[in-house]
């Protein structure tokens, strides 16, 4: 089996050893599941200092669920590009490597004429890569089915698609949508509340939220509406692929775990810059 090297391991963004790997992992999951095991959420995928607490709140309350397959949708696309995915091989991870489910895998790639990455030949995506020492770690056994996916409404209809094959052949299975939310300050090019803390709760409260607020609603065009518009979230495609296929695999609410700002992470009095972040799981 090829193994994917994890780009973003040797580029610092989580612990490249598996020692210091696990103890984070672990560190992250502290937090008691939920008492309904839900059937998907959102993470973000920022560098584990700023995010990876954040993340593991939705991975602590998925830990009860034992799926037989997990869909994580992520990828930094743009409304006119396609999706990108693996059909072979796996995720390596500093835990050890996450497998694909090929069979399944394939069925995406060819219904949604994906373009089709190898363990030796990708392009490197934090979106997902940063979520797979999560799963290797809870679920050591269980595959992935790894797709990047457009801000477009084929996101909804990859979510729904993934749900409804999943219960024809009988597969317990788990959504995951990575996404984080608006990118504030002069460096990514967006900062019309100027900066400080005004500016921080314009950004948490008026910007964010109601991005938040579309995907707890179920509202997946909305929420990718939002996002293109407001510039609230740069992976909105994610985020719906995975609300909509809790949605067709029978959830009814939504709730949010956790929203913060890289700003609050890091403790600034006066913010200049910030990425919010955010756990939600339905």
């Amino acid at each position: 089996m090829k193994i994917r090297e994890p780009f973003f391991a040797h580029q610092g963004w989580y612990p490249l050893k598996e020692r210091d790997c696990r103890s984070a992992v672990e560190q992250y999951l502290k937090h008691a599941g939920a008492e309904q095991a839900p059937l998907g959420g959102v993470v973000p995928h920022a560098g584990w200092f700023f995010s990876g607490a954040v993340a593991g709140r939705t991975f602590a309350a998925l830990a009860k669920q034992k799926p037989q397959v997990i869909f994580v949708f992520g990828g930094h696309l743009r409304p006119h590009d396609g999706c990108i995915l693996m059909t072979e091989g796996a995720f390596g991870t500093p835990l050890g490597p996450v497998p694909v489910a090929e069979e399944l895998a394939q069925e995406a790639a060819e219904k949604f004429r994906c373009h089709v990455e190898y363990p030796d030949d990708f392009r490197p995506d934090n979106t997902i890569e940063l979520q797979m020492p999560f799963i290797r770690h809870i679920w050591p056994e269980v595959p992935v089915v790894a797709m990047q996916v457009p801000p477009t409404s084929l996101a909804e209809q990859i979510g729904r698609w993934a749900a409804r094959l999943c219960a024809e052949k009988k597969l317990s299975a788990l959504a995951i949508g990575s996404t984080d939310l608006t990118h504030y300050g002069a460096n990514y090019g967006f900062m019309p509340r100027g900066t400080g803390e005004q500016a921080l709760r314009w950004s948490k409260e008026e910007n964010d939220r109601p991005f938040l607020e579309k995907l707890l609603q179920f509202d997946c065009r909305g929420a990718i509406e939002h996002a293109l518009t407001n510039h609230s979230a740069c992976c909105p495609g994610a985020a719906a692929a995975a609300v909509a296929f809790c949605r067709e695999a029978g959830a009814e609410a939504g709730r949010l775990l956790e929203h913060t700002t890289s700003a609050e992470v890091e403790g600034r009095e006066r913010p200049t810059m910030w990425v919010g972040y955010a756990s939600l799981v339905f």
